[in-house]
């Protein structure tokens, strides 16, 4: 029997749906689980804690989308090659340009980003969790969610790429206003100028998930970025650099 197709709206709303469960719903509801952990000073507990909710999650998204993550599996591994260029060379553009971006985005806000801020602390406080959430789990997770949950809403190629990679880069501007509330975004509004660097890497991935037609290429791409990210982080740390 041929496979129903939904109206392109219902995916596009089933994506907003996704991130809305992931970045609200199911952690309040998992997180509010282990509050006496969370609250202690169990150090492996809590890695082990904040671990679990993304394998949760990436489980969750394999059972979802199971069949065409098997699909997709099987074109990359068919195409391997062709697929690890066109990631690399996706990663190579996007990080000239989040690069450039970044210097002019610095010289008008005079900081960094505060993701980029959170992110170094949390490698520093919780170490086995960052790691393997910001190289593995994370690079999965936001792939899946920002960007293959979403492609079924797209006929052209340019809306897929611009609109997930806006909200892609909205995600992570919004997260660094904590608490989030409109005095937080007035008194942080230079934050919103991140929006450029964080959306360069997100539009050449995508345009290589979209060019291949397989998940996986920007997946690899984007856990090689974010292990190259790490590693700068840890080895900057142990050398005493800012």
């Amino acid at each position: 029997m041929k496979e129903k197709k939904l109206h392109p709206i219902f995916y596009f709303i089933f994506g907003i749906l996704f991130i809305i469960a992931y970045q609200i719903i199911i952690p309040i509801l998992y997180f509010s689980l282990f509050k006496n952990i969370l609250n202690g000073n169990h150090f492996l507990l809590k890695n082990l804690v904040y671990l679990g909710y993304y394998f949760m999650i990436s489980i969750l998204l394999i059972l979802i989308f199971h069949k065409s993550l098997k699909e997709e599996w099987q074109k990359f591994w068919k195409e391997k090659k062709l697929c690890l260029k066109e990631g690399f060379s996706a990663w190579l553009k996007g990080i000239l340009l989040m690069i450039i971006s970044n210097i002019i985005v610095l010289s008008i806000t005079g900081a960094m980003a505060a993701n980029e801020s959170q992110n170094r602390e949390i490698l520093m406080d919780l170490p086995v969790y960052a790691i393997s959430t910001m190289c593995i789990f994370g690079p999965f997770i936001e792939e899946m969610i920002f960007r293959k949950a979403f492609r079924k809403a797209f006929q052209n190629k340019y809306l897929f790429v611009f609109i997930t990679s806006f909200i892609f880069a909205s995600l992570h501007v919004l997260n660094s206003f904590d608490p989030f509330s409109i005095e937080t975004i007035l008194n942080n509004w230079k934050q919103i100028f991140f929006l450029i660097p964080y959306s360069s890497l997100a539009i050449f991935f995508a345009l290589s998930y979209w060019k291949t037609k397989t998940i996986f290429t920007s997946t690899i791409a984007h856990c090689f970025h974010n292990t190259i990210t790490v590693a700068i982080i840890l080895l900057s740390g142990s050398i005493g650099m800012p």
